[in-house]
């Protein structure tokens, strides 16, 4: 009797996990997680990016010029910094360094467009608004005292500056396929927003097609 139950159990178990399968082959949405490094501005400040993507192909069959096209959205979190010697900088190192830290968390609506169904099928172009919040700190102004030791000391008064923004992100990329539902690839992003905040980002991401 509990041979015939654990036979059925295991048929039971393999007809769901094959209907599962089926099923998961016709979807059409896609998880992805991206990361790299993020340039603010001029390169002044250079930083680590962590972003959480899921889209939907809305296309039910590709065409010449349009393979896919995807609408969806993606969490992303930016954070850089530049640092100063506070302990016995020098003169040339009090005047040449300065301090900045910048934290972003941006939430990016966009459209994914895939031109090609051959030749360089994952070549993609994404574009989209941008609402975000960003965390900004950076020296108001500094001194150098120095005791009678000859012992130097950075003095630093910050400047806060945190506000909502709204802009814009571009991207492209290349994604390659590694599995029917496993992706990799890389990616290279500029952005603006209302702070005038423009970063460009080079990453790579890993996806799951669900």
């Amino acid at each position: 009797m509990k041979q015939k139950l654990y036979i059925t159990a295991l048929f039971i178990t393999l007809l769901c996990d094959q209907t599962l399968a089926q099923s998961n082959s016709k979807s059409d949405t896609y998880i992805k997680l991206s990361g790299g490094r993020v340039v603010y501005g001029t390169g002044d400040v250079i930083g680590s990016s962590l972003a959480f993507d899921i889209s939907t192909n809305i296309l039910k069959s590709s065409r010449p010029g349009l393979s896919q096209l995807l609408l969806g959205g993606e969490l992303i979190f930016e954070n850089g910094s530049r640092t100063t010697k506070v302990e016995n900088p020098s003169t040339n190192e009090f005047f040449n360094d300065w301090f900045q830290h910048n934290s972003d968390f941006v939430l990016w609506g966009k459209a994914s467009y895939y031109p090609f169904r051959q030749v360089l099928k994952g070549f993609n172009i994404q574009i989209g608004p941008t609402f975000g919040y960003s965390y900004v700190s950076s020296e108001a102004r500094a001194s150098r005292q120095v005791d009678i030791t000859g012992y130097a000391t950075r003095i630093s008064t910050l400047r806060f500056d945190n506000r909502f923004t709204f802009g814009y992100r571009i991207s492209t990329g290349l994604e390659f396929n590694l599995s029917p539902r496993f992706l990799a690839g890389f990616r290279l992003d500029f952005s603006n927003n209302t702070a005038e905040d423009i970063n460009t980002l080079a990453g790579i991401k890993l996806g799951y097609k669900l």
